[in-house]
Order: C-alpha cells, then sequence, then structure tokens
C-alpha cells in the first residue's frame, strides 16, 4: 500500500470495524496533481476547437445567421443527450471497476471522436459524432468522482476547487492557442491537434494517477448486502432529497454556461465589420484600436471568461469554505444573473469582453462550491454515482441550453439569450436559499445512513 501524505480517511463513525468497511489511503496530492494535468490537457484540446464551431458550420456549407445557429444548437445538444444518458452508468460503473479507468476510457473515446470530426463533409456528420462523443466522455465527471474518493472527507471541497480550476485555465489558454491554429492552419487541422491533446492526457493519467484497486473492489457494489447492480448504487444516493434538490441547481448553474458560450459567437459577429481580407472586430483599447478575426475575437471572449474564472476557483475556494458552500452558491448564481443584464445591452466588442469576464469571476465559484456540497451529502464509496449524475445535470444542460437559446436566438436575437438565462439564475438563488441546506461537518451526511 502507498505511503500516507496524510491522515487516512474512514468512511464513518458509524462504521468503525474495519472488516466491514475499508480504510481508504491514497496518495491523494499526487492524484490531484496529475488528475488537475490530465482535465486541463484534455479539455484545452476541446477548447482548440469548440468555440469555433459556428464557423466550421459555415465552412460546411450553412450561411444564414438563424440556421447557423439551429446547427450549433444541434451540434452542442446532441453530446448533451448522450452523456445525460450514459454518465450515471459510466458513474455506477466506477463505484465497482474503479474510478481512474473511467477517467482514461472518457479521455480516450473523447480524443478519438473529436480527431474524427475534422473529416466530416456536412452538418449532419457533426452532430452524429457530437452525439457519439457524448455516449464515451465524461472528463471532469470522472475527475471528479476520483478525487472526491480519494482525498480526505474535510479536504475534499478545496481539492475539488484545485480541480476546477483546470478546466477553466483549459477554457482560458485553449481557444486562444486555438484561434491562433484555426486562423492559421484552418479549423479541420485544430480538431485532429485537439484527438492528439487527449491521448496525451489519457497517457500522462494513466502512468501517474494511483487508485487502491483492493478498497476499490471491497466498497463495491455486491459487498456489505448491497444488490451489485447499476442501478441500487444509483437509487442509494438519489434518496437523500438534498441531494436531488442539489443537481437540479447543478443544472440551472450549468445552464449559464451552455446557454450561452456556443452561441457567444453570433455575438462577436454582430459587432464585426467587413474589409478587403475579411471581416474584422474593433477592440479599443485606450488610445489604440486592435482590428482581430472573427475567430480570435471570440476565442479572447472565451479566454478572458477562463482567466477570470480560475482566479475566482483560486481565490473564493478558501472564502467559501469559510462563509459556506451554500452561501457562496447562491449568492454566486444571483450576482451572474444581474451581470448577465450588461452583457445583452453591450453595445461594443470591448464592453461585451469586459462583462464576460466579470461573468467567469462569479462562475468559478458556482460549480466548485456545489461540488462540495455533492461530496459531503454522497455516503462512501458511492462518489462514482454521485459525479455520475452530477455529469448527466451538466450534460442535461448542454443538451437543452443550446436547443432552447438557439430558437430564441433564431425567433429573437442573440440579447435575449443573455435575459432569460438570467431570470433561471435569480430563480435559481432563490430556490437554493430557501430549500437548501448547509454543508454537513467532516464525515457525516444529511440524513443517517448504515455506512456514512
Amino acid at each position: 500500500m502507498p505511503r500516507t501524505e496524510s491522515p487516512p480517511l474512514m468512511a464513518s463513525p458509524a462504521a468503525n470495524n474495519a472488516a466491514e468497511e475499508p480504510v481508504f489511503v491514497f496518495p491523494w496530492r499526487r492524484n490531484l496533481a496529475f488528475a488537475w494535468i490530465g482535465v486541463f490537457v484534455g479539455l484545452m484540446g476541446a477548447n482548440f476547437v469548440f468555440p469555433f464551431i459556428p464557423f466550421y458550420i459555415k465552412e460546411l456549407g450553412v450561411e444564414e445567421k438563424g440556421q447557423v445557429a439551429l446547427w450549433t444548437g444541434f451540434t452542442a445538444s446532441a453530446t448533451g443527450l448522450s452523456l445525460f444518458l450514459t454518465a450515471p452508468l459510466w458513474g455506477a460503473l466506477a463505484d465497482r471497476v474503479g474510478r481512474k479507468p473511467m477517467f482514461v476510457r472518457a479521455l480516450i473515446g473523447a480524443g478519438v471522436v473529436i480527431a474524427l470530426m475534422g473529416l466530416v463533409q456536412s452538418p449532419w456528420q457533426l452532430v452524429g459524432l457530437r452525439f457519439l462523443m457524448g455516449l464515451f466522455s465524461g472528463t471532469i465527471a470522472a475527475a471528479s468522482a476520483l478525487i472526491a474518493s480519494t482525498t480526505p472527507r474535510e479536504k475534499v471541497g478545496p481539492a475539488l476547487g484545485v480541480l476546477q480550476t483546470g478546466q477553466f485555465s483549459a477554457n482560458m489558454l485553449g481557444p486562444i492557442i486555438g484561434g491562433t491554429v484555426a486562423e492559421s492552419l484552418g479549423i479541420r487541422e485544430s480538431f485532429f491537434f485537439c484527438g492528439v491533446l487527449f491521448l496525451v492526457a489519457a497517457t500522462l493519467v494513466f502512468v501517474f494517477v494511483k487508485e487502491d484497486r483492493a478498497a476499490v473492489m471491497r466498497a463495491a457494489p455486491g459487498r456489505h448486502g448491497n444488490s451489485g447492480n447499476f442501478f441500487t448504487n444509483l437509487r442509494e444516493v438519489v434518496s437523500d432529497k438534498q441531494i436531488l434538490l442539489m443537481l437540479g441547481l447543478l443544472y440551472s448553474l450549468w445552464l449559464s454556461t451552455s446557454f450561452v458560450r456556443p452561441l457567444m459567437p453570433i455575438s462577436v459577429d454582430n459587432f464585426s465589420e467587413a474589409s478587403a481580407d475579411g471581416a474584422h472586430v474593433a477592440l479599443h483599447l485606450g488610445f489604440t484600436t486592435m482590428e482581430l478575426g472573427e475567430k480570435r475575437a471570440s476565442s479572447f471572449v472565451t479566454a478572458a471568461l477562463g482567466l477570470t474564472a480560475t482566479v475566482a476557483a483560486l481565490t473564493l475556494g478558501p472564502l467559501a469554505k469559510r462563509i459556506g458552500y451554500k452561501r457562496t452558491v447562491t449568492g454566486a448564481a444571483a450576482a451572474t444573473s444581474l451581470i448577465f443584464i450588461p452583457v445583452a445591452l453591450s453595445g461594443s466588442y470591448g464592453w461585451f469582453m469586459l462583462f464576460f469576464a466579470m461573468v467567469g469571476l462569479t462562475q468559478g465559484a458556482m460549480v466548485p462550491s456545489m461540488n462540495a456540497l455533492i461530496a459531503g451529502a454522497t455516503p462512501d464509496g458511492k462518489h462514482g454515482s454521485a459525479f455520475g449524475l452530477a455529469s448527466s445535470m451538466q450534460s442535461l444542460a448542454l443538451m437543452t441550453g443550446p436547443l432552447v437559446a438557439s430558437l430564441i436566438v433564431s425567433q429573437f436575437g442573440i440579447r435575449w439569450n443573455y435575459v432569460v438565462i438570467s431570470g433561471v439564475l435569480m430563480v435559481a438563488a432563490v430556490v437554493g436559499m430557501a430549500w437548501l441546506k448547509p454543508a454537513p461537518p467532516a464525515g457525516e451526511g444529511f440524513a443517517p445512513r448504515g455506512r456514512r
């Protein structure tokens, strides 16, 4: 067994018999470091290409803006649908065979399918591959379950916040590098490069992340009186009404991303002006003005969002633990709701990017804090199932958000997109403040359980 880096994480005070409950001892800091690298490298690859899907759809022969918006919504929703259907099963399987294998599987599956996207010749082919991608991926859920199950419970919240910075950092750097690649080499080449990055990330995780397989098997369903099938795990997780409420709120929080990010380039396109060498967007910086191509201008907005979200996740994690994850989630949701109003009213590209960056500050506090609440409420040994369901909520947002948003944009214009999501987030903040319970003390859940 590997050398202990911190006091071992016990299943609970209620499970004191070592013969019945495994003691989890992991090199959790090393796991966190390389899981972060896996998430960062993998998602940076994804951000090479996904901010430019509307432009890729144009290359496939779709010209009218309303149709581009609809096809963009279809491509994003296809991945959300397949992830929604399969994420709980992958999560329950992780509780049986280990979280590390599921993490590696997600990275390899996403990498192969994304590389194939560079070969498509029609929007329908792109939609089909996006659906196929969702069947095999789920990187964040797999990584979150791994960290939640191999980290001392009192450190799970901060650890998940650190892990989330890998996603936010990838959101920041991926579009910048990807925008440069897309402008210089082409979007198709970006898909191939993206696939290679995913395979590199899978290799790093496979080599350096460690998981005690014996402890996983001792805690797996089929032991200690469980029935041994996927759905027993899922039923135990969702039997807690607080977890159900958290999953619903998590869906609303993820909508703030899936509702606006896929269609954000349409807003950038509205700020562009035609010129002899193509459309350009003007970024006014004091006494100078930068002329940016549309793809690079879109990547700058996404990068600004990723930068501020990363800063928030790093700096607000300890603060969220002190003031309470409930207050952090609900306060950040309300603040995001208010910021989306000036986003909708922005009259220039510079102001639009600035307000989008402010959205990143509040989003960087919302999701890590909600993940910490879910981890604290989950029975030991069930984190794969819990974060599989959490991934389904993200996937449901990814499925419904872009589709509904694309219909709104095609009928009423892009500004109404931001107004609608502002209202959704304000409702989520009010509901969370009224009914969400604060996080329980370390090692305890919201309701007594036999295996707490």
